[in-house]
């Protein structure tokens, strides 16, 4: 009986001690705002999306830890400094860091950079490796997903929208096969399933009509070089002879 007793009073110990500390662990989150990036931890942006283009903002998405508050919020970062394993290769010039904001009684927000278009983006990539900081706002800043690659560039680079498009296209993708679409197409990008303020999207049916040209295109060159089809000339697929559905 004795044993019962005092295996009951250990039973009961531990539990009130795991209370405690789960409730110490939820006062701690409630009081200590956090603020970490969202959705994905790099990202290329590429200036021929935007022909003509010399200035972007690029904002990345932001999630909040803890409460909301019925006050806009602001969200602090700086670039990576002497990490060996984030170097960065963007000059000062081609970018600028600015404050972010979360809304009033929103869990998410964004932070802006402001990227600047240089002659030498034309044939190369420059990268800068973001981080958050805490601020009086998120103490807690940057406890997780805490760095943000951010590449830009003037090269043509795969769409975000390839997803949408591979099926029509072809699942294999290739920059040299996306530049053969653009030029039968003429045009910066293929605006499905959205396109970019002042565009106008094209409809299911456009796509389809544009596919069709781009076929049409594509049987022909292989007419013209029957001993060398058309075929993609970088990434995973090089050599391989580009195939449409």
């Amino acid at each position: 009986m004795k044993q019962i007793i005092i295996r009951l009073m250990i039973a009961a110990l531990v539990i009130s001690l795991w209370v405690s500390c789960d409730q110490e662990k939820t006062i701690m989150y409630q009081q200590e705002a956090g603020v970490r990036f969202l959705y994905q931890s790099e990202d290329e942006y590429s200036f021929v999306d935007n022909y003509g283009e010399t200035v972007h903002l690029y904002y990345i998405t932001v999630a909040t830890t803890g409460d909301s508050v019925d006050y806009e919020r602001k969200v602090s970062i700086a670039v990576v400094e002497n990490d060996t394993n984030n170097v960065n290769t963007a000059r000062p010039e081609q970018y600028k860091l600015l404050e972010g904001l979360v809304p009033a009684g929103s869990f998410s927000g964004e932070v802006p950079v402001e990227i600047h278009c240089t002659p030498d983006m034309s044939d190369s990539t420059f990268m800068v490796h973001i981080k958050l900081v805490p601020n009086e706002d998120f103490p807690l800043a940057g406890f997780d997903n805490r760095y943000f690659k951010l590449s830009m560039t003037n090269q043509l680079v795969k769409p975000k929208n390839w997803g949408n498009l591979a099926f029509y296209f072809g699942q294999q993708f290739s920059i040299s096969w996306y530049r053969f679409i653009l030029n039968v197409l003429n045009v910066s990008y293929i605006p499905y399933p959205s396109a970019q303020e002042g565009d106008e999207k094209w409809s299911y049916n456009q796509l389809l009509a544009n596919a069709g040209k781009v076929k049409a295109a594509l049987l022909q060159y292989n007419r013209e070089h029957p001993n060398d089809p058309l075929r993609h000339e970088d990434g995973d697929y090089a050599g391989d002879e580009v195939k449409m559905p």
